[in-house]
């Protein structure tokens, strides 16, 4: 394989292994994010994507790119487009069956000890907390916390319009403590 292969295949089991920590869907919104979030902290991420400034905050081109159509792991996953009216999750993304056995597969090859163990970690604890947020909620932590993503934003000033109720709702569901709800009503 050349340097943009392996990199692509890296990618798409990078992909792979985020969809597999959680059974549920995971919108490409929040499966962008997520990563994002994960690229932030895990350094050997970066070789596999790039994220830039963009509508809904940080953008990779190649996981938009990779979710329609991967290279080597075709049949993994299935996209769903969004629902009429829906301007924000960028559709949904469910592992087909091919795709539990291959994460399953990955899994089983990963040595004891291994950095990807912590990773995966890493993936279980941001599907669990992220995917109960809903798009707005997730945009508003993302912008709060990498304020830079909200130069191209187009939807900062809506979210940021419903700062406090969104604020509220993602303490009620626990997804954030009384610290941070103070925090993000201050902005």
């Amino acid at each position: 394989m050349d340097r943009e292969e392996v990199r692509q295949n890296g990618l798409e089991n990078l992909i792979l292994l985020v969809l597999g920590a959680d059974a549920r869907k995971c919108s490409v919104l929040h499966l962008e994010k997520e990563v994002f979030v994960l690229w932030n902290f895990h350094p050997s991420i970066d070789s596999f994507v790039r994220f830039i400034r963009h509508y809904h905050g940080p953008f990779s081109k190649e996981i938009q790119e990779t979710i329609h159509k991967p290279m080597f792991l075709d049949d993994c996953w299935r996209y769903h487009p969004p629902a009429e009216g829906d301007d924000l999750s960028s559709g949904y993304v469910t592992l087909t069956e091919q795709g539990r056995r291959r994460y399953q597969e990955v899994v089983a090859k990963i040595p004891p000890g291994h950095e990807l163990h912590s990773l995966m970690s890493a993936m279980k604890m941001v599907r669990t907390l992220y995917d109960k947020l809903s798009p707005k909620e997730l945009l508003l932590l993302i912008y709060d916390t990498y304020p830079e993503y909200i130069e191209k934003s187009s939807v900062f000033d809506r979210i940021d319009r419903e700062r406090k109720g969104l604020a509220r709702e993602m303490l009620q569901k626990g997804a954030i403590d009384s610290e941070r709800y103070e925090t993000l009503l201050k902005e």
